[in-house]
């Protein structure tokens, strides 16, 4: 068969794999700068090294499933679950230190109960010769079965930067809602109860 016209496998890949969605990072990262209007500098500071891996290397319940057409990663959803506290929530991830103009607030709302176990599907890219094949669909749900199987999960968040409102319609056609804006509307965020 043609590449690109074969059947899509899914694989959910593990510690010393996660090198295979460095590509598929930068593109989703450099996707997101494009679009972006508030602060697209930070965005473009954005890559796999300093978002996914660490991220990756941090999270204690995870998940990184790649789709496959043949060897070829052609798209990726990374997935994860923590605890949230008062003094957790307000926490700002490395790359949000230098936003000026914003609130001191973290990436999750005040009115967030804690403590509480909270899913964040954190990236979702398919490259762009392959959408218009459910492939994000099928990720995305996977990770959503994902987050149900997770013990004392209660709330999943989604980050959605700004200027990619593309992927909303995806999100809330699997039940996300809008939730609030994140560091004065870079971040759009969307949460469901589970």
């Amino acid at each position: 068969m043609e590449a690109g016209h074969r059947e899509i496998s899914y694989r959910e890949l593990k510690n010393g794999e996660v090198e295979l969605c460095r590509d598929l990072c930068n593109a989703l990262m450099a996707h997101q700068a494009e679009k972006g209007a508030i602060h697209p500098e930070v965005l473009r500071a954005m890559t796999f090294d300093n978002r996914l891996l660490p991220n990756f290397r941090q999270a204690a319940e995870k998940q990184l499933v790649a789709a496959f057409d043949g060897e070829r990663p052609v798209g990726y959803v990374f997935s994860t679950a923590a605890w949230q506290t008062e003094a957790s929530k307000k926490e700002k991830p490395d790359w949000a230190l230098g936003l000026t103009g914003v609130s001191e607030t973290g990436l999750y709302p005040p009115w967030l109960p804690t403590p509480q176990k909270v899913g964040c599907l954190n990236n979702l890219y398919v490259l762009p010769e392959y959408r218009g094949r459910h492939i994000a669909y099928t990720l995305s749900s996977g990770a959503m079965q994902w987050f149900c199987g997770v013990e004392n999960m209660q709330t999943i968040y989604v980050f959605i930067s700004n200027g990619n409102d593309g992927v909303v319609s995806l999100y809330r056609n699997l039940g996300f809602r809008y939730s609030h804006d994140v560091f004065g509307g870079f971040i759009i965020a969307y949460s469901m109860q589970i």
